[in-house]
């Protein structure tokens, strides 16, 4: 027992050291320009992003409480935004591959059941491409004149983005809600596998899968709920798409308020409907692309900077002391088992 305590000790030290050894490759090779952006911003433009960035975190703890508050009573706002931050700390460390597991992960040390934990963040995952459309149909209907004149191919990007976007919408809802694709997924499998493990373990999906299904529906049942639900992820957006404006407005006038959050909101969803790890590399993309025309090259790159670190480092930084905290929470409580062991005998 004291030698299984050790262990946990030991793998928990190596694990601390194994992420710190990955933020030293990732700040070297993809934060460094953010942080000497960051020295380079005027102090109280810096205040004003980080204030944003700070702004959609406590929203979306609010937007995460109320979707996870309807299993467990005990979640609260505190909780939702330091949910956020977990999973934006996994999403840099892992380059967006373990974003998901941890926080449904995050969830179910709180007190909620797997299939809850990814019932809710299947549903986080549908309404922030929810909003994304809302807010692209919204800034295209407002400035379309202006597109139409000035840039007419945006037009017909937006309009593919929000179709992508439309459409994994559709595929997300049909696979947590068609009872229908349930039934005939298991039909299919038993058609496919005639192995009695295999069906077993075909039959514990399928009862995850509906579990699944529940979760999700028992919240998209009670409607002045997912009206709440839908409001917080549009607010949440909203602070971080003002950003570039907050940046921009001071060298450039011409920038309008609703045109420069319109391209913002644009550069999302577009880079949205490009696939690349955790997104990273389209968004820049794109978000130079629409962005440099208008205010610059050099001046564009210095707002994606900042956007980026808003909405990418400022979570994962919270995310980060999180982290070393609950590790720090776990090896010491392990070396007080090991330290209690003796007396116990």
């Amino acid at each position: 027992m004291k030698n299984h305590s050790g262990l946990k000790v030991l793998l928990n030290i190596v694990f601390v050291l194994l992420i710190f050894g990955i933020l030293g490759f990732v700040i070297k090779n993809s934060l460094g320009d953010i942080l000497v952006q960051l020295a380079q911003t005027p102090l109280l433009v810096l205040l004003g992003v980080i204030l944003c960035g700070s702004l959609y975190i406590l929203v979306e703890g609010e937007n995460l409480k109320t979707m996870a508050g309807t299993f467990t009573k005990g979640f609260t706002t505190i909780d939702g935004s330091f949910a956020m931050c977990y999973a934006a700390f996994y999403r840099l460390v892992t380059f967006g591959a373990g974003t998901l597991i941890a926080e449904v992960n995050f969830y179910h040390r709180k007190g909620l059941r797997i299939s809850q934990g990814v019932g809710v963040t299947a549903l986080h995952m549908i309404m922030y491409k929810v909003v994304l459309l809302s807010w692209a149909v919204i800034s295209l209907v407002m400035q379309f004149v202006f597109f139409h004149s000035e840039k007419p191919k945006i037009i017909w990007l937006v309009l593919f983005a929000m179709v992508v976007t439309f459409l994994i919408i559709a595929g997300l809802l049909s696979l947590t809600l068609s009872l229908n694709l349930q039934v005939w997924s298991v039909k299919l499998a038993n058609k496919l596998f005639k192995s009695a493990k295999i069906r077993g373990m075909v039959d514990k999906v399928n009862i995850q899968v509906y579990s699944l299904r529940e979760a999700v529906d028992s919240i998209l049942q009670v409607r002045p709920l997912i009206y709440r639900i839908y409001f917080l992820n549009m607010l949440k957006v909203a602070f971080w798409f003002v950003i570039p404006y907050l940046v921009l407005r001071g060298d450039h006038p011409q920038l309008g308020f609703f045109l420069s959050f319109g391209l913002t909101s644009f550069a999302v969803i577009l880079a949205g409907s490009i696939p690349t790890p955790a997104g990273i590399g389209s968004f820049e993309f794109v978000y130079l692309l629409l962005f440099s025309p208008i205010v610059g090259t050099v001046d564009a790159a210095s707002s994606m900077l900042l956007y980026r670190f808003a909405s990418y480092v400022w979570p994962f930084l919270i995310g980060l002391i999180y982290f070393l905290v609950d590790k720090r929470r776990a090896i010491h409580s392990e070396l007080k088992e090991i330290k209690e062991e003796p007396t116990k005998e």
